[in-house]
């Protein structure tokens, strides 16, 4: 009885695991071009002009004035989402249809802006960063 209780149990552990791993989902998300400080190292505030910016980097998606010159905008989004839905686990042996879910998003864009003078050369820059949610956030609680 011992010896058949231990080779049954790998074989209910990974069909155990099996079933969760069919709960989960993974996707990723990008909008636009991410872009990095490396993307960005060309430009020398008080050198590079908007034009030299826009060679490198494409057009901006915004150009706003401002009380000091313009600022050029660009957005991007890096998305990714996952979750695990433990009601599945739960869906051969319940009449109801159970989510329980743990998920992790990151919603919203970040961008890259740039402050130009009147002459249109680029002053200061800085990347505006999404703040981060809760870590998991467990529904339906």
């Amino acid at each position: 009885m011992r010896l058949l209780l231990l080779k049954l149990c790998p074989v209910l552990l990974f069909t155990v695991l099996c079933v969760t791993v069919l709960g989960c989902n993974v996707v990723r998300i990008t909008l636009n071009t991410p872009l990095t400080q490396n993307d960005v190292a060309f430009i020398v505030p008080g050198q590079t002009t908007l034009a030299d910016v826009i060679t490198k980097l494409g057009t901006p998606d915004s150009i706003t004035e401002s009380h000091a010159g313009v600022v050029a905008t660009y957005r991007f989004l890096d998305m990714k989402y996952s979750r695990i839905n433990f009601g599945w686990l739960l869906k051969p042996f319940s009449p109801v249809d159970t989510d329980l879910i743990i998920s992790r998003t990151g919603l919203g864009t970040d961008a890259l802006e740039l402050l130009c003078d009147s002459n249109w050369v680029v002053t200061h820059q800085s990347f505006l960063r999404r703040l981060s949610g809760p870590r998991f956030n467990p529904y339906p609680f």
